[in-house]
């Protein structure tokens, strides 16, 4: 296996440390594109506002983020819908990265966030029977991924 590569199971402890401290089960999702957090009660003060209000659960605190971009995102059943999208710090397997994540309700899905092909392509290998290859204890020294 060329170096750098990690392998993954088709479901992973993640962290997402500026949002949330406990760990969360992520999906990999190879069909998707993007990365998608559950977030709800999602808001932003007006069209023009550079920043996006929600909760990541029901009574949850609400977090404050600003708005990297708007992307459009066709669903399993190919409604589009606009999605504000957020840069936060996702650690998985022993390294941090520095993605983009849209926000969607995602009440509705098993699992509460999913990992796309736009972020999957850099470095993992995803073996579809295993999950959970990886600890959700955080480990050191950490690698910290630019992207």
């Amino acid at each position: 296996m060329p170096a750098g590569l990690v392998i993954i199971g088709w479901r992973e402890w993640i962290c997402l440390p500026d949002l949330e401290a406990a760990p969360l089960k992520a999906k990999t999702d190879t069909g998707a594109w993007s990365n998608t957090l559950h977030a709800i009660d999602v808001t932003t003060d007006d069209i023009n506002s550079h920043y996006v209000k929600f909760r990541l659960k029901e009574n949850g605190r609400l977090i404050k983020k600003e708005i990297l971009k708007w992307r459009n995102v066709r669903d399993t059943s190919g409604q589009e819908t606009l999605r504000p999208v957020i840069r936060t710090k996702l650690e998985i397997s022993g390294r941090d990265y520095q993605v983009e994540i849209c926000l969607q309700d995602r009440s509705k899905m098993k699992h509460r966030i999913i990992l796309g092909r736009n972020f999957l392509r850099n470095g993992f290998i995803i073996n579809p029977s295993r999950q959970y290859m990886h600890t959700m204890i955080r480990s050191v020294p950490r690698i910290v991924v630019d992207e």
